[in-house]
């Protein structure tokens, strides 16, 4: 199995911190953003949205903050499978395995990084 390099990882990594959600509701009068970890970071309001009653609002409000997660979640899958290829997992329900392949790859990097220190540490005590 082939991994991807530190190079393509560290993208992926740059990338994931900078995904952001964003959602809709009430047909465009209700707009939330969402940060990488799904939390709200922004929720405007048409000022239209005041004619709704309380718990229209409420409900529209809710929808589009779920539309902004699930946008989040949908770019965090498309970065990390453009990132990761046949690794990636199939649209994420199961994080246990996403960060299991996460580990394996860091660990089969470490196995790699210290093979070739070994290496290199071989090939400099032989020049002596």
């Amino acid at each position: 199995m082939s991994y991807p390099d530190e190079a393509v990882l560290r993208h992926m990594e740059d990338g994931l911190g900078e995904v952001t959600g964003e959602g809709e509701a009430a047909g465009g009068l209700i707009r939330a953003v969402t940060d990488p970890a799904g939390g709200l970071l922004k929720l405007t309001f048409n000022p239209r949205v005041m004619r709704m009653d309380s718990h229209e609002l409420a409900d529209e409000a809710a929808e589009a903050v779920r539309r902004a997660q699930a946008d989040g979640q949908r770019k965090t899958r498309e970065l990390v499978g453009g990132a990761l290829g046949p690794l990636a997992p199939e649209g994420l329900p199961d994080q246990a395995r996403f960060w299991d392949g996460l580990r394996e790859i860091q660990e089969a990097f470490d196995r790699s990084m210290t093979e070739r220190e070994d290496e290199v540490a071989r090939r400099l005590r032989d020049l002596d």
